[in-house]
């Protein structure tokens, strides 16, 4: 999602750049990075973000450019996610039955996920134990590991039971199994307490089943709701605070539910996608592939002189893997894998469309050097359906569309990069 609309790539630099200070990368917590409306974003939220994301693993190896380009586009998505809450917010999205009800389910998975580490915390193996698994598992490690971990889950699952079981007396927990029959109503109540209840509609959704499901499956489902509420009661007893995970929760769901609303007017109906389809014949293309073998030499001499041993017999693998100034290519003897049409240079890939495979070309001359080249397998390019693309033209739609709504968002809050100010106030203090 971008939302730079009013900063130029300049700029967009200079966030980059000191997206890589020690400062930030460091985390100083309560640093503001940007406003949106009067919604700060911190570099603790930054931080946090770079966490959650798929690229957390391997972050610490990227080089530091590759970090702070990370950091920029998490930066932009950010900025993104506050304005669609802003506007969810606005538009009383946070007051509605459907998300409160949705933030209560939440709170109580959260609780019941308290009290159940609670439970875990307790759990210690008694010492005669221990000492009788060392005796069984000697020198072997995993194994004493594994054991450990069998006994500790065979202790949970008992502490759990009778937990469960003194919740359920305590709350006088009565079931009434003989009430799932067909007929059965929303409202029909399957489990009581003094101060807990389940209804048929808290674990059958009204219209997910054609007839009532298996009984013994609504029996299951009954069984692991009156824990979950038993669970998070106490846990609630207990005076948990979860209000900032509750926040955060709210802050990433009241974006998702607006962009579910705003996608029905983007794509209301099929006659949308086809329209969309007609309009971009490049997003059904599917593009041609070759595996490519490649030379590459500092002068024309050179090349030319190498081409001439290619065409006597030598291979152009083994002369790559000695001469080629290419370094990915030398290290791997010229085979530099698969390349996608409109990813290198036009002139290149018009030679390979119309090279045979195994063929060599001519000298090709490039701001890299001059290459020799050979095709040595080819995935013909496509074009695909409709029925195949819906879903990839429904996405691109959707694409178009919150990128465009975005702008109109940052016209009603606008964004404040504090960073960019910051950094001008310290290059004028430096002068």
């Amino acid at each position: 999602m971008k939302v730079f609309n009013r900063i130029s790539s300049i700029a967009l630099l200079v966030i980059f750049a000191l997206l890589t200070a020690p400062g930030i990368a460091a985390g100083k917590a309560s640093e503001v990075l940007v406003t949106v409306g009067k919604t700060p974003v911190t570099a603790a939220d930054l931080e946090t973000a770079v966490r959650s994301s798929p690229f957390a693993v391997q972050f610490n190896s990227l080089e530091e450019q590759e970090q702070a380009v990370l950091r920029g586009d998490l930066l932009q998505r950010l900025v993104a996610l506050r304005l669609l809450y802003l506007e969810a917010k606005a538009r009383g999205l946070d007051a509605t039955p459907e998300f409160r009800k949705e933030m209560e389910e939440y709170r109580t998975a959260q609780l019941y996920r308290f009290y159940i580490q609670k439970l875990r915390e307790q759990l210690r193996l008694p010492e005669d134990e221990l000492e009788a698994l060392k005796a069984e598992y000697p020198g072997q490690p995993d194994a004493l590991a594994a054991a450990k971990a069998a006994r500790l889950a065979e202790e949970f699952r008992g502490l759990r039971l009778l937990s469960l079981q003194l919740l359920r007396d305590r709350q006088h927990v009565r079931f009434f199994e003989d009430r799932i029959v067909e007929g059965i109503t929303p409202e029909t109540v399957l489990m009581e307490g003094d101060d807990v209840a389940v209804r048929y509609q808290d674990l059958v959704k009204e219209g997910d089943f054609p007839k009532m499901p298996d009984p013994e499956w609504i029996k299951e489902r009954l069984y692991q709701r009156t824990e979950l509420l038993l669970f998070a009661q106490a846990a609630a007893q207990e005076n948990v605070d979860i209000e900032a995970r509750m926040e955060s929760y709210a802050q990433e769901r009241l974006p998702a539910l607006l962009t579910e609303q705003m996608e029905q007017q983007w794509v209301p109906d099929e006659k949308a996608l086809r329209d969309y389809f007609d309009a971009t014949p490049d997003l059904a293309k599917i593009p041609e592939r070759w595996h490519v073998g490649q030379l590459v030499t500092s002068s024309y001499a050179q090349a030319a002189a190498l081409e001439k041993r290619i065409r006597e017999g030598e291979s152009l693998f083994a002369l790559a893997g000695r001469y080629s100034i290419d370094q990915y290519g030398r290290a791997h003897n010229g085979d530099m894998g698969w390349l996608k049409e409109g990813e290198g240079n036009p002139e290149f890939e018009l030679r390979l469309k119309n090279m045979a495979d195994g063929e060599v070309s001519d000298i090709i001359k490039t701001s890299k050097g001059y290459h020799l080249v050979t095709v040595l397998e080819r995935r013909p390019g496509k074009m695909r359906r409709f029925s195949e693309m819906k879903d990839k033209v429904r996405q691109a739609i959707i694409n178009d569309q919150l990128a465009a709504y975005l702008k109109v968002l940052n016209e009603k809050y606008p964004v404040d990069w504090k960073i960019l100010a910051d950094s001008s106030a310290q290059g004028a203090k430096s002068e």
